[in-house]
């Protein structure tokens, strides 16, 4: 069939299309209007999708964040908030400090901190599961952000306590120092 004989024989299907409907086929005319619009939509979810941090770090009220020169950017992971005041997971203060800015005696079992082990195997639990389903293994890390007055013995209470909960790696939120 030579191009003008299946030129036709589309023509004469179109008519006879349109026949059958009433009315002639219109042909869709796609606007620039409309191709904006879509590359804008695609493009702004793009950004804000990936050209944000995906983790995000608001000290509490009075924290005092170490300074650092290191620079590696911070990885995603659980954040547990330490100041000389409380301890502080999942926007909930878990454990307070006593005057001198060491853990309740009353929530401490050797350097297991009681109330927050209990909220971390809850989360190892559920960020387990969502590992799995996502087919993808649980990293495990918990963010710790401490005050720069911390006590050390405090952070080695919490990073045990951690540890027991199946937590096995830790990032320091520290803030950059300009040098």
């Amino acid at each position: 069939m030579t191009p003008e004989e299946e030129q036709a024989f589309l023509e004469r299907k179109k008519a006879k299309r349109a026949g059958k409907r009433g009315f002639a086929e219109e042909g869709a005319v796609l606007g620039m209007t409309s191709l904006m619009d879509a590359i804008t939509i695609i493009v702004t979810y793009l950004l804000k999708n990936y050209g944000s941090d995906p983790v995000v770090i608001a000290p509490t009220a009075g924290q005092k964040v170490p300074n650092s020169t290191a620079d590696t950017p911070i990885q995603d992971g659980v954040p547990i908030y330490v100041t000389q005041r409380a301890i502080t997971f999942m926007d909930r203060r878990v454990v307070q400090m006593d005057e001198n800015g060491e853990v309740d005696p009353a929530a401490l079992q050797g350097h297991l901190i009681g109330p927050l082990y209990d909220l971390l195997a809850e989360e190892a639990d559920r960020a387990k599961k969502m590992a799995e389903g996502k087919g993808e293994e649980w990293e495990g890390r918990i963010i710790l952000v401490g005050d720069q007055n911390l006590k050390f013995s405090v952070l080695v209470d919490v990073m045990y306590t951690a540890g027991r909960a199946e937590f096995r790696e830790y990032a320091f939120c520290v803030v950059m120092k300009n040098q």
